[in-house]
């Protein structure tokens, strides 16, 4: 079995559904289970109680194969967490399955992500498997119970060493990046380039964004579920990076499907592709926009 990595930080209620959501996976049993907590952020008030809080339960969760806890003394932000924690557990382990604290997981999840590890693992096109699906638009006839498309989602997915190793982190080659700003957007959505600028200009510390554009200049795809293993349940307000409304829709698979089966041909199917991106078109992120601000 894959290692789990869950980033945690001051969110105690959706941090212990995370880890519930993971223990009705059979597989937890056998699986490492590595949990980084960030630390508290300088003049919050109550901050530094609600992590220890996390910090707490964290020392007594049970159920999976072995638990390694990896507190920060300072805070270092989601976006330097991520990286530098997959970094060490891919490097071990040679894969790794990501989660945040706010996401909840159905039973057989971990079944999902472990099978795609394995299935399409000597396939260096395949960049990562999601565990998230926004809900799309499947033919009647489609065979699989997934789908490759671009634009890898950061709500419960997993990769491999050699994928996350290649990955420049840097923005040494802005001046080049720049250029592929209109490619990018058609590559994954209207708001990839704008995201990754915002991201240089230290707006955000966005690890995603620069996963998705190295992605994209290497031309390679991700593997979805027809329908979500996943529910992000962030947006309730107290997270950092989400809000109290969400322009991504999805629809749940069954708990119960205990076989998948995957895409033998590794290539994109253009009706799914077009669907899932219609998230990301620009008539619906202005829509998201006005309910931010109602919201």
């Amino acid at each position: 079995m894959s290692p789990i990595i869950v980033f945690a930080f001051n969110r105690l209620v959706p941090f212990t559904a995370t880890i519930e959501s993971l223990l009705t996976n059979p597989e937890a049993k056998d699986s490492d289970l590595y949990i980084f907590v960030d630390g508290p952020r300088e003049g919050r008030e109550g901050e530094a109680e609600t992590v220890a809080s996390v910090r707490k339960y964290s020392e007594s969760i049970k159920g999976f194969k072995t638990i390694t806890l990896k507190f920060s003394d300072i805070n270092r932000g989601l976006g330097p967490s991520i990286i530098s924690g997959v970094s060490q557990v891919i490097e071990r382990h040679g894969t790794a399955i990501v989660l945040e604290d706010d996401l909840i997981v159905q039973p057989n999840f971990l079944n999902f992500i472990n099978e795609g590890l394995k299935t399409y693992r000597d396939n260096k096109n395949v960049w990562s498997i999601c565990g998230y699906s926004n809900k799309v638009s499947i033919s009647k006839d489609y065979p699989f119970d997934a789908y490759f498309s671009t634009r890898s989602s950061s709500w419960g997915w997993a990769t491999w060493a050699d994928r996350w190793q290649s990955v420049d982190w840097t923005f040494d080659l802005w001046d080049e990046w720049k250029k592929l700003a209109h490619k990018f957007n058609k590559w994954g959505g209207s708001d990839c380039f704008n995201m990754l600028a915002d991201c240089r200009d230290g707006k955000n510390k966005s690890w995603a964004i620069r996963f998705c554009f190295n992605q994209f200049i290497q031309d390679k795809i991700s593997l979805f579920p027809t329908k979500s293993l996943v529910i992000n349940n962030g947006f309730d307000g107290s997270g950092t990076n989400c809000r109290r409304w969400s322009r991504f829709k999805y629809e749940l698979m069954s708990s119960s499907k205990e076989k998948f089966l995957m895409p033998t041909k590794i290539v994109i199917d253009r009706h799914i592709h077009k669907s899932a991106l219609k998230y990301h078109s620009i008539p619906i992120r202005v829509f998201s926009k006005i309910m931010y601000a109602l919201t």
